[in-house]
């Protein structure tokens, strides 16, 4: 009778190294005696304090409108930095679009036209809330200038990054942002940390 030992502990062995890789990205990685956090962890304590912070309420109203019921943050981690106990992340954010990017334009632009002024829209789409748009532009040129060219340079980036874009793909948000990382009880605490490195990528102005 042939042995099925062989083949078995080679089954064995191969289902061990699998698990291996499996779960060495949540055990983070080892330098110098120190265990930084995984990836993992880091988006996890990223988004907890994204769903929690009394101050990201208007940003999670916008995130909803331009991601739709499905869209989710994207985020990427560059690199981890060891600072005395704790750690320092610097990542990026992208949207991962639950709908088409032409819808979130249209609904972006429907919420920044007055409700009394909807009615006397040519149309209700998309191409009506963006000649409004341009109207007000040129209608705000010489009484402030500034926020004239802050309403073409939101229409033009945002028409850039989500007009072409399809359900299910990332568009990028912010990059070079910076987080401070301190054990909890629970896992990790993250606490923003303003950075001059930091750059709006396809968010209003």
């Amino acid at each position: 009778m042939t042995s099925h030992r062989p083949a078995l502990s080679l089954v064995l062995a191969a289902a061990l190294a699998l698990l291996a890789a499996c779960d060495k990205p949540s055990e983070g990685v080892v330098r110098n005696g120190v265990r930084f956090p995984a990836d993992t962890e880091i988006t996890t304590a990223l988004a907890a304090n994204f769903a929690t912070d009394p101050n990201t309420a208007q940003a999670r109203t916008l995130l909803a409108t331009l991601g739709g019921e499905k869209g989710q943050l994207d985020y990427s981690v560059r690199d981890v930095v060891a600072r005395n106990g704790t750690f320092e992340a610097h990542y990026d954010v992208g949207l991962r679009l639950g709908q088409a990017g032409a819808e979130s334009l249209h609904k972006l632009y429907a919420g920044m036209v007055p409700q009394a002024e909807r009615p006397q829209l040519a149309g209700q789409d998309l191409a009506a809330h963006e000649r409004w748009l341009a109207a007000q532009a040129q209608a705000l040129e010489k009484a402030d200038p500034a926020q004239a060219q802050a309403l073409r340079s939101t229409v033009e980036t945002m028409g850039k990054c989500y007009r072409g874009a399809k359900a299910g793909e990332r568009v990028p948000l912010m990059e070079g942002l910076v987080v401070s990382l301190a054990p909890s009880r629970n896992g990790w605490y993250a606490e923003k940390i303003a950075s001059p490195g930091t750059v709006l990528r396809c968010l209003p102005v």
